[in-house]
């Protein structure tokens, strides 16, 4: 995962699943920025506790509780301090779940914070079905991912039980699934060229919109513009270059996109309140 230390700003996550159409870590969270992605996550805790911000509001989540995040809905984990927290984070989209994953794009989860401490029969369900994988986590056999890919349809079956009755499509263009696939075409070409000139028309060219179509339905999948999204993308990266290198703030704004440093420096000091050069000289103290 990318990391941040610098401020917050949102980030396209480009989820990568190896070999499997999920994602599973067990172990302990890191501070990861705020972000997007099109697909539905759930980070189960084990023990102690963790925070996270979900859609700019800070959530503590107990042992035997579970964060639960829908398609396109900012989150972030904050610094975590000196904490004992185990967790299962769990990441499935459209490729796992196939049709049934526009019934969690249509519709929310009731709260995005939820005990399964309780007895209710689904909640106890999930909760074995969770333990079993991570026990698989930590001592997978020859055909454990069987069985955690049983386990991870049966919790996504459960969880459906618990989200809202789904709004009819006119009052919900953001999470039509269709407008998010293509949109992740736009967000997909920010993450990996960057460093381009970019320009709206590229980006609606790629996802088959007129520019001005495009404009708006990007401004409600994402929540932010496309320059301002391209802006906070290369400005990451700019974080990472000015921490971990000694090359100059005019070639680190080359290596991001900005032909101009002072273009540069504006936008950088616009997203962050510093400037390059003081945001290099803070890192290093």
């Amino acid at each position: 995962m990318e990391q941040n230390r610098g401020g917050t700003h949102i980030l396209y996550q480009k989820i990568l699943m190896d070999n499997a159409p999920y994602m599973i870590r067990f172990g302990r969270l890191e501070r990861f920025t705020e972000h997007r992605h099109a697909d539905i996550e759930f980070i189960y805790c084990f023990r102690d506790s963790f925070d996270i911000i979900i859609d700019k509001k800070r959530y503590t989540v107990k042992e035997g509780e579970i964060a639960l995040v829908s398609p396109m809905v900012s989150h972030e984990i904050p610094e975590m301090g000196d904490t004992e927290h185990m967790v299962l984070t769990t990441v499935v989209g459209s490729v796992f779940l196939k049709k049934h994953f526009k019934l969690f794009s249509r519709a929310e989860f009731a709260s995005p914070v939820c005990s399964l401490c309780d007895f209710s029969e689904n909640h106890v369900k999930i909760r074995e079905l969770l333990e079993e994988i991570a026990q698989f986590c930590m001592n997978p056999t020859a055909h454990s991912d069987l069985i955690v890919t049983g386990n991870l349809y049966k919790i996504c079956a459960y969880l459906l039980d618990g989200l809202s009755v789904p709004k009819d499509d006119g009052e919900t263009e953001k999470k039509d699934l269709r407008k998010v696939e293509n949109i992740e075409k736009a967000l997909e070409l920010i993450y990996n060229e960057y460093s381009k000139a970019l320009t709206v028309d590229d980006a609606a060219a790629i996802t088959g919109y007129g520019k001005s179509n495009f404009c708006k339905i990007f401004k409600n999948v994402v929540g932010d513009s496309f320059h301002t999204v391209l802006n906070k993308r290369r400005v990451y990266i700019a974080y990472e270059l000015l921490k971990q290198t000694d090359l100059p703030i005019s070639v680190v704004a080359q290596e991001v996109g900005f032909p101009e440093p002072k273009s540069f420096c504006r936008v950088f000091k616009s997203i962050t309140g510093m400037t390059p050069g003081a945001y290099r000289n803070a890192y290093a103290e």
